[in-house]
């Protein structure tokens, strides 16, 4: 029995959803710990397809619980409506803590005013769903948390401390303002929905810890968008790391088994900042078509690139990676040359560990290539039954980031992984 946290090893988009999703089946908790809608797991199994973006992927196993963690910011519309495509048998068991931070519709009509006010090079990449904004409320101890709503009168008083503030940074953009009782009348809708899935999840956590139980953390993006240890400012407002996963899903460190990190066998990134590896030319072009490289969130094309050791071998680090989960191999399958980035070139200077922000922005990869396999991957489901070239690739990544890997994805079907000896 353990405790395992799932991280995405790159800018997010790693494959976390069919991870979790696959290892869910043998899980009695999932933990979805940090982030909000802004995240696009897609998951792939008996149900059907879906892009989940706030519940757990760990929802299509009716015997898991799934927790909505308390360092979540929660869009209660948008959890009703992704609802709507979940069979009801599954829904069950979906709790959200009383510690999340309410994402109120003010917060999307200012995420998107904000971005828009930031000149080019300095957008972000928001996907202007209000993640941000909500965030700041939180660190600025004036925000409204999902157990409020079951309190109608402190949401009330407390809405009525915030609105005016918030209204005012409204018409600063020439927004729309907001009325307290159309917000009390969206509350109430929402306490009519989720009220009695509202619940202090902490002893429920605690049991399970002390029973036993196999527990995934769930975390959403990635560690290059880490608000510390990112790109930042091109980052999001949480800490999708393995320390992120305790410390906001109720989880003492003592008891974390297992940090696997997923990782895709090439780098996309979608939103603004330095992404060293990024092409431009056909492979690019091929890595995305092939890949279906689209936002599950905002539809937005990704950026693609080589895969980044330099930027894998710093997320191995920081989380304390005990393996990897690679996704998406089977993209590869038509690449007849492929290209590992193994140092940076900064002013001269090679770096094989990764710079701060500005640094990215001037580097130029260093590549080591390899040979590919150019033949399909999708079928096979055994390592020893993969390409030579393929195990080499892996065993490459292995050597670069010192950690071994577990899992390899080779489509998006549940059954098409593989499980290394």
């Amino acid at each position: 029995m353990s405790v395992v946290s799932i991280v995405g090893a790159q800018w997010g988009d790693e494959g976390k959803g069919r991870i979790v999703d696959y290892l869910a089946q043998r899980s009695d908790l999932v933990i979805r710990y940090q982030g909000g809608d802004n995240a696009g797991h897609t998951v792939v199994n008996e149900f059907g397809k879906f892009a989940l973006h706030i519940i757990p992927s760990g929802i299509f196993n009716d015997e898991c619980c799934s927790i909505v963690g308390a360092g979540t910011v929660v869009n209660f519309d948008t959890m009703a409506h992704e609802l709507e495509a979940i069979p009801k048998q599954l829904q069950e068991n979906l709790f959200i803590d009383i510690r999340a931070h309410l994402i109120m519709p003010y917060h999307c009509l200012l995420d998107g005013a904000e971005e828009e006010s930031r000149s080019g090079h300095w957008k972000v990449g928001t996907t202007k769903r209000g993640i941000g904004p909500c965030y700041s409320d939180k660190a600025s101890r004036c925000g409204l948390r999902a157990g409020d709503l079951n309190d109608p009168e402190t949401f009330r008083t407390r809405l009525e401390m915030l609105l005016p503030k918030k209204n005012r940074e409204l018409e600063f953009y020439g927004l729309r303002t907001f009325t307290i009782d159309e917000l009390m009348e969206k509350a109430e809708t929402w306490r009519e929905r989720f009220g009695a899935k509202i619940i202090d999840t902490l002893p429920l956590i605690r049991n399970a810890v002390e029973d036993g139980r196999n527990i995934l953390m769930e975390g959403q993006l990635g560690v290059m968008r880490d608000l510390d240890w990112g790109i930042y400012p091109y980052s999001t407002s949480s800490n999708p790391t393995s320390g992120g996963a305790c410390n906001t899903g109720g989880i003492p460190a003592k008891a974390l088994d297992e940090v696997i990190g997923v990782v895709k066998a090439y780098s996309t990134s979608v939103g603004g900042g330095p992404f060293v590896t990024e092409l431009f030319d056909d492979d690019g072009k091929k890595m995305r078509d092939v890949g279906q490289e689209f936002g599950a969130t905002t539809g937005r094309p990704r950026r693609c690139g080589w895969l980044d050791a330099v930027a894998l071998d710093y997320s191995a680090y920081l989380n304390g990676f005990t393996g990897l989960a690679i996704t998406k191999l089977d993209i590869l399958d038509g690449f007849e040359k492929l290209k590992i980035c193994t140092a940076y070139r900064i002013n001269g200077e090679t770096y094989t560990q990764l710079p701060e922000t500005r640094l990215q922005e001037q580097a130029k990869p260093v590549y080591e290539e390899m040979d590919g396999w150019l033949c399909p991957t999708s079928s096979v489901r055994r390592w020893e039954d993969l390409p030579e070239n393929a195990r080499r690739y892996l065993r490459r990544i292995e050597e670069l980031t010192r950690t071994p890997i577990r899992y390899v994805s080779v489509g998006p079907e549940r059954d098409q992984i593989i499980v290394v000896p």
